[in-house]
């Protein structure tokens, strides 16, 4: 399957290469298309955010400057169905860059794609370490990896708090094995001895069990991996059956729908990774996109926003140049409201992470 799809990469390339030059070499460019993959149809927090971008930006612009148009295609179907839709936004839609707001297999599906094209994809929330280092220089990330994710958890629970035993509870997919092999490593590094595991099905179906598991061989701290909205159902599960002890979660834990209200119900002692400050300020709240709905209500929104006004920006000051639009993206230096973004020579973003304590009310402490 892969080497047909190398075939037909190849085959598009040689096809619409010529057109794709053209555009770029025009005298005034009206219209810039950005491309926004995401896992679902129902995935719509990275499109409000992206929308509101370039909703601001096209404002910004005013009625004489250069448009920015979104173009969202989903990568839900049948496993390739991302290969299909990046190629179509390359060569169907002509877009400048492909933004990705999905899980990181799809990610490696895309970095194939570019790799052929030569189109710049910046990923808003795949974390895959592994992602970087395929060395594809088309490639960034402006969400910090699982080896950066877990080098300032392990620190603080180790180092920090001195916690000798920790528990992880593990999703059964790839992004979470992919996150705690980043755990475990770091804590190899520091001679600390492996966690103990189970899993989010056995938690889920056996809490008690767990729970047990986890008391009896004394655990201090207990780490989830998995997405946003089973994690949240789980910790509120264990606690409601007993779990005392302290609770930390990684960036990928904040992309429930319905933040602020799983937030607001969920008992003291839980610290999440997190960058920038979009968790304590309303500000964003009261920008309406064209659509007229809140935009910036989670962790994917808060990167999808940051990742399109990179990309914004840097076609800009590129002055709308393909063929220095890369060497401009490398050169990425903005505070966005994730923090500061840069990339390393990778397109690793470079580490802006801080902790956050989950309270009741209000939402979010830092320390």
């Amino acid at each position: 399957m892969n080497k047909v799809f190398f075939l037909c990469t190849a085959f598009f390339v040689l096809l619409f290469q010529p057109g794709l030059a053209q555009q770029s070499h025009t005298g005034k460019v009206k219209t810039v298309k950005i491309g926004l993959l995401v896992n679902d149809q129902t995935s719509r927090e990275a499109q409000n955010a992206a929308e509101l971008a370039i909703f601001l930006a096209n404002e910004k612009a005013g009625a004489n400057g250069t448009h920015f148009q979104l173009i969202t295609r989903s990568m839900e179907g049948a496993w390739g169905t991302g290969s299909n839709e990046a190629v179509n936004l390359v060569f169907e839609e002509k877009v400048w860059v492909i933004l990705g707001s999905h899980d990181s297999r799809n990610a490696h599906l895309v970095e194939q794609v570019i790799a052929k094209t030569k189109v710049v994809f910046l990923s808003a929330w795949a974390s895959d370490p592994t992602l970087s280092q395929a060395f594809i220089p088309w490639f960034y990330n402006c969400v910090p990896n699982d080896i950066q994710q877990a080098e300032v958890l392990i620190q603080e629970m180790v180092l920090n708090r001195k916690i000798q035993k920790i528990a992880v509870i593990v999703q059964e997919n790839y992004d979470a094995a992919k996150a705690l092999k980043s755990v475990k490593d770091q804590l190899q590094r520091l001679s600390h001895p492996d966690p103990n595991v189970s899993t989010y099905t056995f938690c889920s179906e056996h809490p008690q069990a767990c729970i047990k598991d986890i008391q009896d061989d004394a655990h201090e701290a207990l780490i989830l991996l998995g997405d946003g909205e089973s994690s949240w159902e789980l910790l509120h599960l264990l606690r409601k059956k007993g779990l005392g002890i302290p609770v930390f979660g990684t960036i990928s834990m904040l992309g429930a729908q319905n933040l602020r209200q799983v937030e607001s119900e969920t008992p003291l002692n839980l610290t999440v990774l997190s960058s920038g400050n979009w968790m304590k300020s309303n500000t964003l709240d009261s920008q309406k996109g064209p659509s007229g709905s809140v935009s910036i209500s989670n962790a994917i929104a808060a990167y999808a926003f940051d990742g399109t006004n990179v990309l914004i920006d840097a076609i800009k000051s590129s002055g709308f140049n393909r063929d220095t639009f890369n060497e401009t993206m490398a050169k990425t230096n903005k505070n966005g409201i994730t923090g500061n973004i840069q990339f390393d020579k990778n397109g690793n973003r470079m580490n802006t992470l801080n902790l956050v304590k989950i309270a009741n009310n209000p939402i979010s402490k830092k320390f």
